[in-house]
Order: C-alpha cells, then structure tokens, then sequence
C-alpha cells in the first residue's frame, strides 16, 4: 500500500524529512543545497526522463515569461498548460480564469509580506530599545 502525503507535501521518507526539519528549526534556516545533500544521503531521486521533461517544461516557461511589450510588461500568461497571447485572446473564460489565479498568488504574497512586515516591526521595536539602554 503506497502512502500519501498531505496536501502540498512531497512524500520523502520520514528520516529525510525528520533531518530537514530538525536542521531547519534548530538553526532557523537551512540552505536549499542542505536540503539537497540530506535528500541525497537518504537515497531520494527521480525518473530521468521525468526530470527532464519538467526542465524541459521550465525552459519554456521561461521563454514565455520573457515575451514582454515594449513597457516591459508580459503578453504571455499561462491558463493550465497552455500559453495564451493576451491581446489576441476572446475567451472570457480563459482570461477570468488567468485574472483569478493571479489574484490568488497576489493574495498569497500579501498575506506573506504582511507576515514579514510585522517581524521587522518587532525587530525594531527591539532595536528602539537596545538603542534607549545604551
């Protein structure tokens, strides 16, 4: 019987995951090449042919994303796996599903810099008095 992970979490063997975590609390960060290396030890890899159609895939996603108008701004988004040229796009569905995913990642980076804003407040709270003190 194969196990399934939670929502959004990759399924890696236990001991792996225990070691990232571990090494990320205990440090309150780790570096993506830490990662590598414990991912590494515990024997965790890939399709070949799987990794190389992703980096495949990402490559062209970069050449879409690099398709710009001359104010810098993109003329290529994607609805699902399929790139759409917006100034010749008709299908309102198509766009309102593009406006909605946008809005969804625009939502996640406001709740997370909202998130960093309040630490950066607490630090300099912090430094206001360590200044006061000294």
């Amino acid at each position: 019987m194969t196990q399934k992970s939670p929502p959004g979490r990759p399924l890696l063997p236990p001991e792996a995951e225990e070691e990232i975590l571990t090494a990320l609390f205990t440090n309150m960060k780790i570096s993506s090449g830490e990662i590598a290396a414990i991912l590494k030890k515990h024997h965790v890899s890939g399709d070949t042919e799987l990794l190389q159609d992703r980096y495949r895939k990402r490559m062209g996603q970069r050449l879409m994303a690099s398709i710009r108008d001359e104010h810098g701004h993109r003329e290529v988004l994607a609805r699902g796996s399929e790139y759409i040229v917006l100034e010749c796009c008709n299908d309102r569905q198509a766009l309102q599903a593009i406006r909605r995913r946008i809005q969804s990642q625009m939502n996640g980076l406001e709740v997370s810099s909202m998130k960093v804003g309040g630490r950066i407040r607490v630090l300099d709270r912090f430094l206001a008095r360590f200044r006061k003190a000294g």
